[in-house]
């Protein structure tokens, strides 16, 4: 398969190199002929032997350049031939290779079969001994012998065909045993990450699967972490060890109505609007005024009530 090989990658770069040449010799014929035509269209036309030089050129060039196009011609027939030499060494050295290992199979069955018919028989055998007073005994025993039986008679056949297909595989006749490819085994997809808390209302949201779920009131639930930690900070789920868990867990006793008015929406739940920032008066703010703590000057105030 070696020189194969070699004859292959020493034609292609034969190839390689013609083309070169082809692209070299077509860049002269291209110059030949632009040479004459300037000279037919512009020189002196009774300067025959300028011209005969010119005509020369451009036949040589064309000459050449036919010469390697029915050389690449050639060398792609031989490269074709080749490859396919090539391909068929390879299929015969494959196709060796399957039937000397398929023999070495056959071989371990023929080998094997007669030790498990002779322990078959001898199993039923024995089995057979106590048959008379145990059914179940008796029941494997002609389990055994029946099975047997047809073992052998198939094995007569099977291995008949078996031993024939080597050969077959060698002579092209039988195609190669492929081996069974194995699936590969999907891997879980991670679960995505949840978290429990303790609910102060009722609520519905989403699941990582995006099926929509329900929490009850006062009853413990497992969410999405985002869901969870914007349920606990809008105060409608506590963390499990809040002590209220404590006391209310299953006080409802299950009696929820998924679609009340009072149950919460937590992917729709807006976060709470920022206050917004009040700048100080302008006037206020150049006035500078300084705070003076007064709390421990001790003060009188006299207030004068009207008596009826």
């Amino acid at each position: 398969m070696q020189q194969h090989e070699t004859i292959v990658t020493s034609l292609a770069k034969r190839g390689e190199q013609l083309a070169a040449k082809r692209a070299a010799a077509q860049d002269t014929l291209d110059r030949a002929i632009t040479g004459r035509q300037q000279t037919l269209l512009s020189g002196d036309l009774g300067d025959q032997r300028a011209l005969d030089k010119l005509q020369a050129n451009v036949d040589a060039a064309a000459s050449a350049l036919a010469g390697i196009d029915d050389a690449l011609v050639i060398l792609a027939h031989q490269k074709t031939e080749a490859e396919r030499q090539l391909g068929a060494e390879r299929e015969r050295i494959e196709r060796a290779s399957a039937a000397d290992k398929l023999h070495k199979q056959v071989v371990a069955i023929e080998a094997a079969l007669p030790g498990y018919l002779a322990q078959s028989k001898a199993l039923a055998d024995a089995l057979s001994d106590v048959s008379h007073f145990h059914f179940e005994s008796g029941q494997m025993a002609g389990f055994l012998q029946n099975t047997g039986s047809q073992i052998e008679i198939a094995a007569n056949f099977t291995l008949a065909e078996l031993k024939a297909m080597p050969d077959a595989i060698r002579q092209g006749r039988q195609p190669i045993p492929r081996e069974v490819a194995t699936a590969p085994v999907p891997l879980p997809e991670p679960a995505s990450p949840t978290m429990t808390a303790f609910m102060l209302r009722s609520a519905r949201y989403c699941d990582p699967d995006g099926r929509r779920r329900f929490a009850g009131q006062w009853e413990d639930a497992t969410m999405p972490v985002a869901t969870a930690q914007r349920a606990l900070g809008k105060g409608i789920a506590a963390p499990l060890t809040d002590p209220r868990r404590a006391q209310l867990r299953g006080a409802r006793g299950g009696d929820f109505d998924p679609k009340a008015p009072d149950v919460v929406d937590l992917d729709a739940v807006a976060e709470p609007p920022t206050a917004p920032k009040i700048e100080p008066d302008t006037v206020l703010r150049e006035a500078n005024f300084t705070v003076i703590d007064r709390s421990a000057e001790a003060r009188t105030i006299e207030i004068e009530v009207p008596r009826t």
